[in-house]
Formats: structure tokens, sequence, C-alpha cells
């Protein structure tokens, strides 16, 4: 089925009140979210000798992932599938071997809850199943009110009704059929995130795609319901994707395997994107250890540790003390995420986020500002700090861990003298702007 088909037919349901299922998804141009937990998954054309269907997609499971290893699945630009009197969608897929797969729909309008069911394959190539959301498998429940995206689980067992143990199985899927509804127009940047500058030696990557950074938060598996979709935000032809969340379905993170090592990093660091309305009033940022089993969350809230800023990507930097001095573990990092402001849906709206990164230093400085060179000393310091360079120093502004301003000196000089006598001890930055506005931000210590 064509795009042109599918908009024609969707146009008559909304016009006439139709509500019979259409596609939502043939993946001849895209579809595929992130693979996790050891899954893959490719656009492919089709297996069947002699097919006709274009392209697919082919989803293969790993014997050595996680039971619930799977795939994010989005609808067309635009698209929604209700699911309140009719509770069921379809799909075709093919396979040689007896398989049953496990579909979720997430991405909740209004805080429509996640649905889990199952359907089985009998092996004998393409089949169109049939899904119907009532079960509540996998501790959710019954599907109620429109959906974003689903997830396919590969490995289900029909006789416990939960997770099965991975195979190497290989299948594929395609044309994904639903109540269509027309999606709300989403706001979107006009354009990407910045590239981020932080070498590569001095970086730990937990989300980006345009560095190529060496070390990478090893996900393990994704979890939530908040993420709707990874844009290309970067129209040059160039890739430059971002999280595209929306926080009136929820929260999203990852975790890894096992715990991380993030002790030789001192900043949190990410870009941030978010929209304009009367309910977004800020979101959560997280990181959570596992200390010897003991699981906790640790919370950086734009909205009340600094205040959120619409319509423009946004630099949000945390020394990673902020989130130390709360009792984090930053030697067993076990996951992250985002939620909603408050963890509440009712402070919905549309945020991207990109380039989430740990550094070594601060990615705040301008570059040709930062090349200059920097003395700051002594630190840390008991009274007063001294900080020395090459250029000219117009102001110094002092900001404490929870990012608020405690301190700013003018100085038009190439050296400036910090009196740190009524500051608590602690850790400070020191954001040092010149006489073209060009920034350089340090850390300073007060014992």
């Amino acid at each position: 089925m064509t795009k042109i088909t599918t908009f024609l037919m969707m146009l008559l349901f909304v016009t006439f009140g139709f509500s019979q299922q259409q596609v939502i998804q043939d993946f001849e141009e895209d579809g595929l979210g992130g693979a996790f937990d050891g899954a893959a998954a490719v656009l492919a054309p089709d297996p069947e000798t002699g097919g006709t269907r274009g392209q697919v997609a082919e989803l293969t499971s790993d014997p050595g992932g996680q039971v619930f290893q799977g795939i994010n699945i989005f609808f067309f630009s635009g698209t929604q599938v209700e699911l309140t009197s009719d509770k069921s969608m379809q799909m075709d897929v093919y396979s040689l071997e007896p398989i049953t797969i496990a579909p979720k729909v997430v991405s909740g309008v209004e805080g429509a809850p996640d649905s889990t069911t199952s359907a089985s394959h009998t092996g004998t190539g393409w089949e169109t199943l049939t899904f119907t959301f009532n079960d509540g498998f996998d501790n959710t429940t019954t599907a109620d009110g429109v959906y974003g995206a689903f997830v396919i689980y590969y490995n289900w067992d029909p006789n416990t009704n939960g997770f099965g143990t991975p195979d190497d199985r290989v299948f594929y899927v395609d044309n994904i059929t639903g109540v269509a509804v027309e999606a709300p127009v989403v706001p979107v940047p006009e354009t990407p995130a910045p590239v981020p500058t932080a070498p590569d030696e001095e970086t730990y990557s937990i989300y980006n795609d345009t560095n190529g950074y060496s070390t990478v938060f090893p996900v393990a598996y994704n979890f939530g319901s908040g993420l709707v979709n990874q844009p290309d935000l970067d129209e040059s032809g160039a890739e430059n994707i971002a999280y595209q969340f929306n926080f009136g379905a929820g929260g999203f993170g990852q975790g890894e395997g096992g715990p991380d090592d993030l002790s030789a990093f001192d900043f949190v660091s990410f870009d941030y994107w978010a929209e304009d309305n009367a309910t977004l009033t800020g979101f959560r940022f997280v990181l959570i250890d596992n200390q010897s089993g003991s699981i906790e969350e640790f919370v950086y809230e734009i909205g009340v540790n600094e205040a959120l800023v619409a319509e423009e990507w946004t630099k949000v930097e945390i020394p990673m003390s902020f989130f130390t001095d709360l009792g984090f573990d930053d030697t067993v990092l076990f996951q992250w995420k985002v939620d909603p402001f408050a963890q509440s849906v009712d402070n919905a709206g549309t945020v991207y986020v990109d380039n989430i990164l740990l550094t070594q230093n601060s990615t705040l400085s301008n570059n040709s500002f930062s090349n200059v060179e920097f003395r700051a000393y002594p630190n840390p310091t008991l009274d007063n700090w001294n900080i020395r360079t090459s250029a000219t120093i117009k102001t110094v502004q002092i900001f404490n861990v929870t990012g608020r301003l405690v301190k700013e000196v003018n100085v038009n000089a190439s050296e400036a003298t910090i009196n740190a006598n009524d500051l608590s001890s602690g850790i400070y930055l020191a954001k040092i702007s010149n006489e073209f506005d060009q920034t350089r931000t340090i850390k300073l210590i007060k014992e």
C-alpha cells in the first residue's frame, strides 16, 4: 500500500468517522526505532522467493541477549493508533519456524496505559497475525486510548505467558494495521543540537551520534513509554538525530548489564529543546546507581534546579559532585532516565534531548576562548582564588552546584581575585567571559 493511498484512507476515516483498520507502518521508508537487549533490526527486501512486498523489517534474536530483547517501532509520521472500542491490531509476519512474539503499545496519549499481548506464528512463511491488547501481560493492563508507537518483544513463551529463553530466530514483519487517528502537530526544532566539542579521550557518551566517541554507555535494555521517535534534525544531508520525548506519556530510560565506574568524569551534560506550552514546566534527568543490590535514583530537575528554556537548544551542565553530594555512587552507574516534571504526566509536552555526555572538563566553553591559557590558584582555597589568563577578562560569575549564581565580579583585566570567604565549602563553577562575550568555565573548590 502506498503512502498516498494510506493518507486518502485516513482522510476518509477522519472525515466520515469510519473506524476500519488501515496500514500505519509498511517500512518502505523507515519506522524502526532502537533495538535493545541484544536484539537486532534492519530494513530488508521481502525474504519470500519472488516476493513483491518491497522493503520489510528483518528482526534477529540473540541467544546471548536478555530475555526481554526487542525493537521499538514507530508509526507513519502524523499517525497514532486508537485502541478504545476496537483493541486489536494486525501485522504480517514471516517465519519458517513456529514462534510466539509479544507486541506492546506505548507512548499513550493523556495517560493511556501500556498494554502487552502476544500471538503465535506457525512457521509457514507470511501470515497475518492479530493482536488484541486486552491480556495485560508483563505487568501491564488492557489498552484504552490513543498510542504513538509500540514495541515487539522477540521471545515469548505462550505456556507461561512470560518472556521465553532467547534463541537465534530471524523473522520479518510488514504492514502493521490499526485504527488510525491523526496525531497532533508536534513542534520540531529548526536546527539540530550543536555538535559537541569535548575530546574523545575525556568523554563518556550516553547518547550521541555525531562524534563517534570510543567510550559509550553499554545499553542492555530500555524502559518507559515516553520515547516517541529519534528524528534526524539535520536537513543538510548530514545525520544528527535526537531523542524525541512525550512527557504526557511518561518517562524513558536505559540500563546496562553491570554497574559502570564514572569516577574519572567531573561533569554531566546534555542539550535539550522544549516546546512552549502551558503544561510543560520542566522535566527530570536522573542517574541511578546500584550499591550492592540497593538501587537508588538521584535527580536534577529542569524547572527547579534551573529554569526551563523553550524553543531553543539549551545546554545543561551539572557537576558530578551535584549527584555525589546527594549520595550517588559514581563507581556503580546502573541506569539513566528522564521523567516528566514532578513525575506527573500532567506536565505534558514535547522535549528533544541530545548529546548526553560525561566529561572530565566543562563543555560550556566557547572554542576560541577556551584555547587561551588559564591558571586558577590556589585551588582549593580557604579565602581567595586568583584567576590569571593571557586574554582580557570582562566578568567572572561563580555558580554553586545547583546552578545558582552566588557571586559576580567585573574585571576588565587579565587577572582577577575572587573573594571566597563568604562562600560555603564545596565545588563551584566559574564562568569567565571576555569582551567578545566568549566564555570559559572552570571548576573551583572552596575548603
